[in-house]
């Protein structure tokens, strides 16, 4: 499985993955599932790694928003400032700090877990083990992921509030989300423009 960014972005990336992964499970499993039916979330962000130990590494926060199928937006305002976009065609990140820009195409990424995740409803409960009890999602890949061993989602209101994730390091990455009201998302929020003044790479057509 190819890998879906570098090892700077991967810890945090997988908050994004794993709040994905919430929206698409509310479509594809039966109705009897506590998640509500969900089409966009956007709201602000707390993401806390810790090692095998216990052991607070790092703590990042931000804002995110995401809208289905293809649009997300994901950045990260302390510490440093980075930010993840899927414009419905195109992957971007950009680190602000170091004025770097990369971009690739999301049809490259239909081998890596972002592609499952954006695939169709049948294809999660095919990549995912998904044990439910009330307001608890617990999630085991069906399958040896690079990125995560588990993910259990606490929920409050039908919606993802607490994502508690277990690397195949086992390192524990902790995401607390406040939500904001429906926002009306569409695919024009999520365009993204690189600044003039920063090194672009493009990787791919």
């Amino acid at each position: 499985m190819r890998p879906l960014i570098g090892p700077r972005w991967r810890w945090w990336l997988v908050g994004l993955l794993c709040v994905w992964l919430a929206i698409g499970i509310a479509r594809s499993v039966k109705a009897a599932t506590p998640l509500q039916q969900i089409d966009q979330l956007a709201g602000r962000f707390t993401q806390q790694l810790y090692d095998e130990n216990g052991q607070l590494l790092i703590e990042s926060a931000g804002e995110f928003a995401l809208l289905r199928p293809y649009y997300f937006r994901w950045e990260i305002q302390q510490p440093g400032k980075q930010l993840l976009v899927g414009d419905g065609e195109f992957l971007w990140q950009y680190d602000k700090d170091l004025a770097t820009v990369s971009r690739r195409p999301l049809a490259d990424q239909l081998g890596t877990p972002l592609g499952v995740l954006l695939a169709g409803e049948g294809e999660l409960e095919r990549a995912y083990q998904v044990e439910r009890e009330a307001n608890v999602l617990k999630l085991t890949p069906r399958e040896p992921n690079p990125l995560f061993a588990s993910i259990v989602i606490q929920l409050k209101d039908g919606l993802p509030r607490e994502l508690t994730l277990v690397d195949n390091l086992g390192q524990n990455i902790k995401l607390l989300l406040e939500l904001s009201p429906d926002q009306g998302l569409k695919p024009a929020d999520f365009a993204f423009q690189p600044p003039a003044d920063v090194d672009l790479t493009v990787v791919g057509s």
